[in-house]
C-alpha cells in the first residue's frame, strides 16, 4: 500500500471530483491539451503501428487504440464522450447508463453525440432470459438507429448479434476468456476480440495477457488486451506482445469525469496490486476488487453451501442470477454512497498515480506510441 491515505479509511487525496464536471450540451474538444503539431506526429507515428491496430483503429473509429470498458458503474455519458473526444473509443454499458445512472437509453446514447462527435460504442452482454433479451434487442435497434457502429458483445454466443449488424455496417468485438472460446466467437463472423486476462477488474479473466496472446497467435482478427493497462508503457508492451490495443477501465475510474464517489476515485490512487484480491462472494464467479475492511469483513469465498448451488447443474444458473443481481445493487450503492467500500478494480492501479481528467489520460496512451 501506498504512502497515502490508507485504503480502509475514506480520506481524500485531493485532485478529484466525486461528480463530473461537466454539464450542459457544450462539445469536448477532440485533441484537448495537446498541439495540432503534436497530434499529427501521434498520427503518423500511429501509421506505423501493426496492420492489427490498423484494422482496429478503422473498426472503431478512434486515433488512439484504447477502449473505455463498458464499466457497472462507470458508464455515464461525461465519462464516455470524454474518452470519444481525447481519441479512445468510449463504450456505453447499457444497464449501467439506465438502471445505475437512471437515463433513458435513447436519451443518454443522444446526450453522448451532444458532448462529442467521436464514434462511441455500446455493450451487449448476452444472457439467455426472455425479458432482458427482449430489452436487448430494443436497445440493439436503438443505438443503430443512433448511428453506433461499434458493438461491445459479452457472454454467450455472439450469433445472433452478428446478423443483426453485420448488414448495418456495425462492427462486434466480443470477450472471450480462454483460446477455446475465442475460436469458436472467431468463427462466428465477429470483426475482433477482447481478451481478458488475470489482472483486470470486475469479473476477471484467468490467465496472464502474455500467456493469452501466445495461444491466439493463430487467429486473423485483432485482439485487445483486456486488463492491468493503465498508462502508455502498458499500452506499448501490449501492442509489442501482438495486441492491436487495450481495453481499459480502472484507469478511467479515476478520473474527474467518472461518476464515482471521491472514496473510489481515492481508493484506486492509493491502492497497490498487492491490494487486489479476487471474489467470489459478490456475483458467484470471480471478482476483481480492493481488498477494504468491508470486504475483508464478508470473506473472500462463499460457503459450502452457496459453492454447492454453484457447482450444481440444476441450481447454478438461477443461483448466479441471484448473486449477480444482488451484486448490481451493492456496486450501485458504491458509486454513490461514501460508506459503501465495495470497489472493483485491476493490477493496473499500481501505475495510476493520481487523478487525472480523460484528455490527460488519453493522452498519456497516444505518447506511450510515439
Amino acid at each position: 500500500m501506498r504512502a497515502v491515505p490508507r485504503l480502509f479509511s475514506r480520506a481524500g487525496v485531493g485532485g478529484g471530483q466525486g461528480r463530473s464536471a461537466l454539464h450542459g450540451t457544450s462539445r469536448l474538444s477532440a485533441t484537448p491539451r495537446s498541439s495540432n503539431t503534436s497530434a499529427k506526429l501521434a498520427t503518423r507515428r500511429l501509421s506505423s503501428l501493426s496492420a492489427a491496430t490498423q484494422r482496429f483503429l478503422d473498426d472503431a473509429g478512434c486515433t488512439v487504440p484504447i477502449i473505455k470498458g463498458p464499466m457497472y458503474p462507470g458508464s455515464n455519458p461525461e465519462l464516455v464522450a470524454a474518452v470519444s473526444a481525447a481519441g479512445g473509443l468510449g463504450v456505453v454499458q447499457p444497464i449501467s447508463l439506465t438502471h445505475l445512472y437512471g437515463h433513458d437509453f435513447r436519451e443518454g446514447l443522444r446526450l453522448i453525440k451532444s458532448l462529442t462527435d467521436k464514434p462511441f460504442g455500446v455493450n451487449f452482454t448476452i444472457l439467455e432470459n426472455k425479458k432482458y433479451k427482449k430489452q436487448m434487442d430494443e436497445w440493439m435497434h436503438v443505438a443503430a438507429d443512433e448511428g453506433v457502429r461499434f458493438f461491445l458483445t459479452s457472454l454467450g454466443k455472439p450469433d445472433r448479434i452478428v446478423a443483426f449488424a453485420k448488414p448495418k455496417g456495425i462492427k462486434i468485438y466480443h470477450d472471450v476468456h480462454t483460446p477455446r472460446v475465442a475460436e469458436k466467437v472467431a468463427a462466428s463472423g465477429v470483426d475482433g476480440l477482447i481478451c481478458l486476462n488475470d489482472a483486470m477488474g470486475g469479473q476477471t479473466g484467468n490467465r496472464s495477457a502474455e500467456t493469452f496472446a501466445q495461444e491466439l497467435q493463430g487467429i486473423d482478427l485483432p485482439l485487445i488486451q483486456a486488463g492491468a493497462v493503465a498508462n502508455g508503457a502498458d499500452l506499448r508492451t501490449a501492442i509489442e506482445l501482438g495486441y492491436a490495443g487495450a481495453s481499459v477501465g480502472t484507469r478511467f475510474l479515476a478520473t474527474h469525469e467518472a461518476q464515482v464517489t471521491q472514496s473510489y476515485k481515492d481508493a484506486i490512487v492509493a491502492a497497490t496490486g498487492a491490494d487486489v484480491v479476487w471474489t467470489n462472494k459478490l456475483a458467484g464467479t470471480n471478482s476483481s476488487v480492493i481488498k477494504t475492511e468491508q470486504v475483508a469483513a464478508g470473506g473472500l469465498r462463499v460457503n459450502a453451501v452457496v459453492a454447492w448451488l454453484l457447482r450444481n447443474r440444476y441450481t447454478k444458473t438461477l443461483t448466479r442470477t441471484l448473486m449477480l443481481k444482488q451484486a448490481m445493487e451493492t456496486y450501485k450503492r458504491a458509486a454513490f454512497d461514501e460508506s459503501v467500500e465495495i470497489w472493483q478494480a485491476g493490477k493496473g492501479v499500481d501505475r495510476i498515480e493520481s487523478i487525472e481528467s480523460c484528455a490527460d489520460v488519453v493522452e498519456g496512451f497516444r505518447k506511450g506510441l510515439m
